[in-house]
């Protein structure tokens, strides 16, 4: 059985989400950082961790420590059969999986992370593709696609799993 969410968060997106499931499926949250005190090793969780890079970030450190029964990815790239795909494929995942758009707010990034974003942006504009357009907006104006409908196919797994 489940016993909590697991989750790193680097502006709130990721955070957002673990709270909406906590409420949801009334089971505690907690950041990496924080389940070290409060889980025990090999405890079942469900994973939360923001994408930087095709990197869904503390993934690999709570495959090794907890049972994770499924996975969520927040990223503030649109939804797309090719990308979870490319996801999966890069962070090796096994277990079941979901996506949640999440976004991008300027003013929680900093130093380089903040730098990376603003050249991503400027480099998808130069490529002029209306494919990018959506994305080239996000990057550059930041965006917030926070919802809890977006959990839906997740917590329907979660619920008919526990």
């Amino acid at each position: 059985m489940i016993k909590a969410i697991v989750y790193k968060s680097n502006t709130g997106h990721t955070l957002r989400y673990a709270k909406m499931l906590k409420e949801k499926l009334n089971i505690p949250c907690y950041s990496i950082k924080e389940a070290k005190t409060c889980l025990s090793s090999k405890e079942e969780i469900v994973y939360l961790g923001w994408v930087c890079a095709n990197k869904i970030c503390g993934l690999s450190k709570a495959t090794k420590k907890y049972n994770v029964k499924c996975c969520g990815a927040v990223g503030a790239y649109p939804e797309s059969e090719e990308y979870i795909k490319g996801l999966k494929n890069f962070n090796k995942v096994t277990m079941p999986f979901f996506y949640l758009h999440g976004g991008i707010d300027f003013s929680k990034l900093k130093g380089i992370q903040k730098s990376i974003v603003k050249m991503v942006g400027k480099m998808l504009e130069k490529e002029n593709k209306p494919e990018n357009e959506e994305i080239y907006k996000i990057f550059n104006d930041g965006a917030d696609f926070v919802e809890e409908k977006n959990l839906d196919n997740m917590l329907k797994y979660i619920l008919d799993k526990n």
